[in-house]
């Protein structure tokens, strides 16, 4: 249980840094939106993998053999997982059409 609680606070950690360190740069030394939207998409990922820190502990294959669990925190977190790669595509879409 320990193990699990000090990944999802490292998760959460990281998570709460990045954040902090993209809205630092995009207010003092004007970080592109799109760079900005990405660094707000690797957060949301962290946040995904701390609400779960069971699986940095569990084989891949059974990572893989749970992916059709449908408890309510399962869901939470393919909803974080899906908020995170929409970010980056739109990250991504912004670069383009910025360039």
């Amino acid at each position: 249980m320990t193990k699990q609680l000090i990944m999802a606070v490292v998760c959460h950690c990281i998570a709460v840094g990045t954040v902090a360190y993209g809205a630092n740069e995009f207010y003092l030394e004007q970080l592109a939106v799109p760079e900005l939207t990405r660094l707000f998409a690797v957060a949301v990922f962290f946040i995904g993998m701390g609400l779960d820190p069971n699986m940095f502990f569990t084989p891949l294959n059974q990572v893989m053999s749970q992916a059709e669990d449908k408890s309510p925190k399962a869901k939470l977190q393919t909803v974080v997982f899906n908020l995170g790669v929409f970010l980056l595509i739109c990250s991504f879409l912004m670069e383009w059409l910025y360039d």
